[in-house]
């Protein structure tokens, strides 16, 4: 299993394949479930409430790399700028959907939050952009992406 895959697999393996408490929006992102996204937000859910965790379910889709959801929510007006506001595994308050999508190489999610207007310049409490993660880890597709576009 590659990098990218391994570490939202081993937190979906410790959570019991959903997390343990957040708004049943969060949970059913985190499993891309797209039907029961679709369900709750028919049903009144919000698409850019906060779960216990101060993360969206943007935030958990781009996490756990579920490109359909990510679409959904954007369509129905998910912040894509939204940052984190605590703590969870290795990311800290400030972090962006797109570095967490950059951060684990998935580029059709970068894509998408980039077409959403995403914020590339947005820089985690480490001083961070998703460009940088994405060259760190070698992720050339998204490199492609997030690199500034050079004047013809």
């Amino acid at each position: 299993m590659s990098r990218m895959a391994l570490v939202p697999f081993i937190a979906l393996l410790l959570c019991g394949a959903t997390l343990p408490a957040g708004t049943k929006l969060s949970r059913a992102a985190v499993d891309g479930d797209l039907v029961k996204v679709q369900e709750l937000v028919k049903g009144g859910e919000q698409v850019n409430e906060e779960d216990r965790w101060g993360w969206t379910p943007l935030l958990w889709a781009a996490y756990y790399g579920q490109p359909q959801v990510v679409d959904f929510l954007l369509a129905q007006g998910a912040d894509p700028n939204r940052l984190t506001k605590l703590n969870y595994g290795n990311f800290k308050p400030g972090t962006s959907a797109l570095i967490l999508a950059a951060y684990y190489g998935h580029a059709g999610i970068v894509k998408a939050l980039l077409e959403a207007k995403a914020d590339p310049a947005i820089k985690d409490n480490k001083g961070m952009t998703a460009l940088t993660y994405a060259k760190e880890f070698d992720f050339g597709p998204c490199v492609e992406l997030l690199q500034p576009k050079q004047p013809d």
